[in-house]
């Protein structure tokens, strides 16, 4: 009999997580939110922002009564790190009849020394992000604030990400997919196929879960991606997104504007910037993973954000998932450049075929297996998803219902 695999994946070392780009547009014409998304209109859960966080005003900016002690806090070893906090293990320990009690949670320290902005704007809207989902599965359980904006506190559902499984593993092989079925909590005998499968669709639903809540994450790319399971305490399903601080929120406007651009520019929709390129050799495989140009920097478009852009990254983080060759710290970068010339090679042609079709039929393709895929029959899926026009791009509902997903 198969038997669970539920388990942590231990990194081999801490990593520093690859920094989120904030590109401001200061020249570009203020520019209104979109209508509010068709979805939106869908009847929503009345979540109440009150219920155990004090007198929280979601108009405020200043000090909010703690929700958690520090006195009731013991804080532990350090699990990540970012570019504007630290992610720490931790447990809330209150006295009960008879002894003590346990709570294991993550907590978030901010830095103060943050580039660009007050570090208290950072936290302040990722505090404020929180404290909009509660309630959504599509997110990891938000507990409070420890102290006076010491810490930002959540529930322990995992500690595993998409990018810790992909970047520690073999990739020769696909170790990946069975760290992820082992950090979902899934049968010790599941297929990689089927492994790809559930994340994939896991994934979907987290972040259409967020679109439902009028929220867009904007940040989609591995280290965002938390693999769970209801087992471990998980909301929803198998995902998780984390790191909310750049999400765009549609109910009270909050990032709405495209006067900030936040992305990873290996994950971010191409909508979002313009690349400038320099002559020179950039590195990498010919053709599949570029070479031949040179980035020299990235200008933000200005342009608002929609539920295209975090459907572009989910496409673009399922491409690497499935081929093993793009696992290795760098080698999406690589392939992203690649994709970028490919864009260009399609528009001056004005040929009708997608941008990843130009990709894989590039010199070089035979570097990467695409043999999963399209087993699964997620390549029309993936295709979907990384159109380089948004207004072609598959939708994610439109994505769970892809015959790849099991619909």
């Amino acid at each position: 009999m198969p038997t669970s695999a539920c388990s942590k994946v231990p990194l081999s070392s801490l990593r520093q997580r690859r920094p989120r780009l904030r590109l401001t547009q200061p020249t570009f014409p203020a520019s209104p939110p979109p209508p509010l998304m068709v979805h939106r209109a869908l009847e929503k859960k009345d979540t109440s922002y009150q219920v155990g966080f004090g007198s929280y005003d979601a108009e405020m900016d200043g000090y909010v009564p703690a929700d958690v002690s520090l006195a009731t806090l013991k804080k532990g070893d350090k699990v990540g790190e970012g570019s504007f906090g630290t992610v720490f293990r931790a447990s809330i320990v209150e006295d009960v009849e008879g002894g003590e009690q346990s709570r294991e949670v993550i907590i978030k320290e901010y830095k103060k020394n943050v580039r660009g902005r007050d570090w208290f704007s950072f936290y302040s809207d990722e505090r404020a992000i929180c404290r909009r989902l509660v309630g959504c599965t599509g997110v990891a359980p938000f507990i409070g604030v420890a102290g006076s904006d010491a810490y930002l506190v959540w529930e322990n559902i995992g500690e595993t990400t998409l990018g810790a499984v992909m970047e520690t593993g073999d990739a020769a092989s696909e170790a990946a997919l069975k760290a992820a079925a082992a950090a979902m909590c899934m049968e010790s005998d599941t297929t990689d196929a089927a492994a790809f499968v559930s994340v994939a669709r896991a994934l979907c639903q987290a972040t259409r879960a967020m679109h439902i809540e009028g929220v867009v994450h904007r940040d989609i790319k591995p280290d965002n991606v938390l693999l769970t399971s209801t087992k471990a305490g998980s909301p929803g399903g198998g995902v998780v997104l984390i790191d909310l601080g750049g999400a765009a929120d549609f109910d009270t406007g909050q990032g709405c504007s495209g006067d900030e651009a936040i992305f990873d520019p290996v994950y971010g929709a191409p909508e979002q910037f313009t690349r400038t390129r320099k002559s020179g050799i950039a590195g990498g495989f010919a053709g599949l993973f570029g070479g031949g140009k040179g980035d020299a920097g990235l200008t933000a478009t200005g342009a608002v954000p929609t539920e295209a852009f975090d459907a572009f990254g989910v496409g673009l983080l399922l491409l690497r998932l499935a081929v093993p060759a793009l696992h290795p710290t760098g080698a999406m970068d690589r392939a992203r450049a690649a994709l970028d010339d490919a864009a260009e090679r399609v528009e001056e042609e004005a040929a009708g075929r997608s941008v990843l079709q130009e990709w894989r039929a590039a010199p070089g393709s035979e570097s990467c297996d695409f043999a999963l895929l399209d087993k699964v029959g997620a390549w029309s899926l993936v295709e979907g998803l990384t159109q380089w026009d948004p207004e072609q791009r598959m939708t994610l509902s439109e994505a769970l219902e892809h015959p790849a997903l099991g619909k």
